[in-house]
């Protein structure tokens, strides 16, 4: 939206496709990312692994996911050692997976394969027997037979959507700040849309109706990070026994990027 209505404009912003959040990871250490939209649960592992990132935003109010599986599968009890494609094993939206899986009392094989696209192919493919996927993948799998068995978003009701993470060197600068003016914006302006002319609008962008009309649910109504969010993260980790010791995510979340540029003017 923010891009809709010329605000990204004046930024020299350069944008790439993630294929994992390990590539996420591998770009932001090495500094050829300044930024990543991705699974908040990612600061943990992130962290673990030596870099020095800041949560600043989130731009979800969740993230829309369902668990889809290929055949005649019609419950979570029937993907017991099937092969679960996930994009990282031990951090991000598959952690929401395991602890549903676990409370389903059911054992899977995780398979590495990537971000929501590559899960899709490989699911599509055969290469996987279920996985969890999003607008508008989730749409597109329900197309090409695969059956959803379950929305994690019901499950999980605090499940945050994904966050805007930076790098600590860029988080005080002038150009993040406008970045985050333009989202402001953009959030601003979908506020006055209804929900029809907003599936509309998103339509625009590719996306079909059930994505559409999923997308726009989750859409934030503030940048502001939610702690009970950042709560359920945690939850989730100690749940798993996955909980770093040493690791607070509210510790993570700067919370002075975002207050800055909502101070100032607003276009």
């Amino acid at each position: 939206m923010a891009g809709h209505q010329g605000m990204l404009g004046g930024l020299d912003l350069e944008t790439s496709q993630a294929v994992s959040s390990e590539s996420q990871l591998e770009g932001l250490m090495a500094g050829k990312l300044d930024m990543a939209i991705t699974a908040i649960d990612n600061l943990f592992t992130w962290t673990e692994a030596g870099a020095d990132v800041r949560l600043i935003a989130q731009v979800e109010k969740t993230t829309p996911l369902k668990v889809y599986a290929r055949g005649s599968a019609g419950s979570l009890a029937e993907l017991e050692g099937c092969r679960f494609g996930v994009d990282a094993p031990l951090n991000g939206f598959v952690l929401a997976a395991r602890r549903v899986l676990r409370s389903a009392g059911v054992e899977v094989q995780y398979v590495t394969v990537g971000g929501v696209r590559e899960r899709f192919d490989a699911l599509v493919a055969g290469d996987v027997d279920a996985t969890l996927l999003g607008p508008p993948f989730s749409e597109l799998a329900s197309a090409q037979g695969m059956q959803c068995l379950a929305n994690l978003n019901c499950l999980l009701l605090d499940f945050p959507g994904q966050g805007l993470v930076v790098r600590a060197g860029v988080a005080d600068s002038n150009e993040l700040q406008e970045y985050l003016r333009a989202l402001a914006w953009g959030v601003r302006s979908c506020g006055w849309l209804s929900s029809l002319e907003g599936r509309a609008f998103l339509s625009l962008y590719g996306f079909a109706d059930e994505a559409a009309s999923a997308a726009w649910d989750a859409r934030p109504d503030t940048l502001e990070v939610s702690s009970a969010g950042l709560a359920a993260l945690t939850d989730i980790r100690r749940s798993l026994e996955l909980l770093p010791v040493d690791i607070e995510l509210a510790e993570l979340w700067d919370p002075g990027p975002l207050r800055r540029a909502l101070d100032s003017t607003v276009p």
